[in-house]
């Protein structure tokens, strides 16, 4: 296998459920060698995950969809973390490595022994990155936090709800999977910075802070000018030519002409089949658009109940219209322009057969991001990883088996 960007780079990994598991599954897939420590005897958290939303993520062999996807391409050391062994082997490995990353509350590093100004004595050009739910100062640095809390306490809940109606969970691992690429970036970052000095650093973020981030334009409205940017309910779209629309067959198609609107409006008009409707004096303008919207927009659900998407697309094609169609989840692996970028990739696995997973979406011309293997089972790489990073023996290993350390 080519040699990925990150070749080279040793990652220790203390971190459970998605956030920190996540940043480490890009740097892995980038060629980074990742070492996943978890709980000895028990394994990471996450591998307890079973259910949400009805949907069972438990596999054969023990194994989990969740672990599947966070700790592919990466190794597994169990360790006894409360005996001063196990602390004293991850400070080793530690000290020979590039990156420490974690998203435990600072309450259990602590305790641990695996803070900063720890990890970083031992380590002088350690990068140690810390994500967190809510952020490293004010009054909840210290509480406990995850996807819905970050989701809850940055406004998306609301912030995705039509005005007036109930909170809304957007999708599932949205929160954590950003916080994963904010912790990623971060740290590539500080690899940036420590070829160039020398020196390590201590990064923190949150999931808070990245939930924020994501919807900035609008947070910037509601912070200059007290106003809630609010989506819409479909029928009251400022744009019909920025909605949605279903067709014949049931496949919903997305309009995204929020630009040239008078020099789309006649040409969606004539692939409707309805060239007239461009010079109704209620829909002449984009201003009478916005102000005869509900009118339009059920006039539109008309003329899009009559054609199935294929139809349509054709014609968007030939217009080169803003336009595509709303997948479900279960579409995407089959969508040609998903296939055609490889954003799933599917492998053999040694328990499943094959599985299909999520691609990290960028691409090297010379030192390609790629899987590079399942995910491992707890503790599958004690030995390999204490032998090549610390040189212990296959006498030594076992001793630290019997001591119940591994």
């Amino acid at each position: 296998m080519t040699a990925g960007p990150l070749a080279g780079i040793r990652v220790v990994e203390l971190a459970h459920y998605h956030m920190g598991p996540g940043a480490g599954m890009f740097l892995a897939d980038m060629g980074a060698e990742v070492i996943h420590v978890e709980q000895r005897g028990t394994g990471d958290l996450m591998r307890k995950f079973s259910t949400l939303w009805g949907i069972d993520f438990t596999l054969p062999g023990g194994r989990n969809a969740f672990t599947e996807d966070l700790l592919r391409s990466k190794k597994s050391l169990t360790l006894e973390l409360a005996k001063p062994d196990g602390r004293r082997i991850l400070h080793q490995l530690v000290a020979r490595s590039d990156v420490f990353l974690t998203n435990l509350r600072q309450a259990a590093l602590d305790r641990q022994q695996m803070d900063y100004p720890t990890l970083s004595a031992i380590a002088p050009a350690l990068i140690y990155c810390h994500g967190s739910g809510y952020g490293a100062r004010g009054p909840l640095k210290d509480s406990p936090g995850n996807e819905m809390m970050g989701l809850a306490r940055s406004g998306v809940m609301l912030g995705s709800a039509h005005d007036g109606a109930e909170p809304v969970y957007p999708s599932v691992g949205l929160n954590d999977r950003l916080g994963a690429i904010g912790m990623a970036m971060g740290i590539l970052a500080a690899l940036v910075a420590k070829e160039r000095t020398g020196t390590g650093q201590l990064i923190e973020t949150s999931l808070l802070g990245w939930m924020i981030n994501l919807q900035a334009v609008g947070a910037q409205i509601a912070a200059n000018t007290g106003q809630n940017p609010r989506p819409p309910r479909r029928e009251d779209a400022n744009d019909p030519l920025y909605n949605y629309y279903r067709c014949r067959d049931g496949v919903w198609v997305a309009l995204g002409m929020v630009i040239h609107k008078e020099k789309f409006w006649p040409k969606v008009c004539a692939a409707l089949g309805q060239p007239g409707l461009a010079a109704d004096p209620r829909f002449a303008t984009a201003e009478k658009r916005e102000e005869n919207c509900r009118e339009l927009v059920r006039i539109l659900d008309g003329l899009f109940a009559e054609l199935d998407f294929a139809d349509w697309e054709k014609r968007a094609v030939e217009q080169d219209f803003i336009s595509t169609q709303v997948n479900e989840l279960t579409d995407l692996a089959g969508d040609p322009q998903v296939q055609a970028n490889g954003y799933f990739e599917r492998l053999p696995h040694p328990v499943l057969g094959e599985w299909s997973y999520v691609a990290t979406p960028l691409d090297f011309s010379r030192t390609p991001v790629s899987i590079r293997g399942c995910a491992p089972q707890p503790g599958e790489n004690n030995d390999e990883v204490l032998s090549a990073w610390l040189g212990l023996s296959p006498e030594d290993i076992a001793r630290l088996r019997d001591d119940e350390v591994i």
